[in-house]
């Protein structure tokens, strides 16, 4: 039996999560826990999640990937209520080995989240959730002229008219194989654009060039790892690497050549992206998470994402909050717009 998350992108298949744990598990211990089919004849749902040791102490469980993955839930059939308490079951069982479930980024539509504050009430334990991240998004199936229109927008067609009277300007995009011998160019691309930045490339650690080698290896028998190029006269203008999953394009790390940037190459970029995901017939083109003020610009929907926090007695459950509280205070003493990561107690309780 085939099963999917109600969530189904790139970061619930069997390759991230394989790639993700090859490469950051001395950080964490995982921790899957896995329903078998009633029959033996196959696996029915799969929590791919790891106990990890957060500040003071605690041992936190969260979802494998936490941190590098936009979208994070439970790989379970059709999101069935049954099949997620027994996940919960197998989880409570082993209540020792942790103090909290901070799981992170989970779409807001999906089942997982209303059946985790039905599971609350069963066991008696106390949770709180809120909102996240926005997600923006360029919804194309059903709204094709919409997205033409966004596609057309002159802000983008000024930047790509600019480098085209500069020289030959050129785009195309890398699957399977193929990526492997675009990585370093592209690392070094990215380390280069954020280069005396307030926020140094992740590349510059080994571990994520690694992450990002194992994942092409992982995925050089699938077209879901789109590497794409936009060439000045032969010469990488901007870069992308983006996932072709399910129906839709998912912008993930983009880059460009920092001597360029007063004529914004990552919006031409952006540009061939969204008329890659028109031509391909794609239902969307999915910004991901944050609200940067460009993705806003050319979306046309956005979705959120939360964290569910559950707690299995009344001093993390109070220790947590006390937390949250302080962060608040902190994030508005330094003026920041928490307008999208407000938090939404929900506190369950027997």
């Amino acid at each position: 039996m085939a099963i999917k998350s109600p969530t189904r992108t790139i970061f619930q298949t069997y390759q991230w999560l394989w790639s993700w744990e090859k490469t950051f598990k001395d950080r964490c211990e995982p921790l899957y826990i896995v329903v078998d089919s009633p029959d033996g004849s196959g696996i029915e749902a799969v929590a791919p999640l790891m106990i990890t040791k957060e500040f003071p102490g605690q041992r936190a469980i969260k979802f494998v990937g936490d941190g590098k993955a936009d979208y994070c839930d439970l790989v379970c059939v059709d999101g069935r209520l049954d099949l997620l308490e027994k996940l919960f079951d197998q989880l409570f069982a082993v209540r020792e080995r942790w103090d909290c479930i901070q799981l992170n980024s989970i779409p807001a539509e999906s089942p997982t989240v209303a059946g985790i504050q039905h599971l609350c009430r069963r066991y008696g334990c106390r949770m709180f959730q809120r909102n996240l991240y926005s997600s923006p998004t360029l919804l194309i199936k059903g709204q094709e002229e919409e997205a033409l229109k966004v596609f057309n927008k002159y802000s983008l067609r000024r930047r790509q008219n600019y480098f085209q009277r500069q020289g030959r300007l050129t785009f195309k995009t890398v699957q399977g194989p193929e990526v492997m011998s675009y990585l370093d160019g592209f690392f070094s691309q990215h380390i280069a654009r954020w280069a005396n930045t307030g926020s140094p490339s992740l590349f510059l650690d080994e571990k994520n060039r690694s992450f990002y080698q194992e994942l092409a290896q992982a995925l050089c028998g699938t077209d879901w790892l789109v590497l794409s190029i936009v060439k000045l006269d032969g010469r990488p203008l901007a870069m992308h690497i983006g996932f072709d999953y399910e129906g839709k394009l998912l912008w993930y790390k983009p880059c460009f050549d920092p001597a360029y940037a007063k004529h914004s190459p990552g919006l031409v970029l952006l540009r061939y992206l969204i008329g890659y995901a028109i031509e391909q017939k794609r239902d969307e083109f999915d910004f991901s998470i944050g609200d940067e003020p460009f993705k806003q610009r050319f979306c046309n929907h956005v979705r959120t994402t939360v964290q569910v926090q559950v707690f299995k007695d009344s001093f993390t459950y109070a220790l947590a909050k006390t937390r949250q509280k302080l962060g608040s205070i902190k994030r508005a003493l330094h003026g920041k717009n928490e307008e999208n990561r407000s938090c939404k107690f929900v506190t369950l309780s027997m």
